[in-house]
């Protein structure tokens, strides 16, 4: 037979969140032809605001990323 529980004893739930007090992000930069994409770019600009390290991540032939490396890190 099953017993009921009391609803008193029921405790809340109560959630919390592993933060870091700055936030890092990693940033993976899309290019084509030599050139990054403006939504890779968007994507940088909103990291840098949430205050932390930012890290770009650019995937490519070490021509392409040689190529597209100066622009982002400007």
């Amino acid at each position: 037979m099953l017993r009921a529980r009391s609803l008193l004893r029921v405790r809340p739930i109560y959630r919390t969140y592993a933060t870091a007090a700055n936030a890092h992000a990693l940033v993976f930069l899309e290019h084509r032809d030599g050139v990054l994409d403006s939504g890779s770019l968007s994507a940088v600009t909103a990291a840098e605001k949430l205050g932390g390290q930012v890290t770009g991540l650019i995937v490519g032939s070490p021509e392409e990323v040689n190529q597209v490396l100066p622009k982002a890190q400007k």
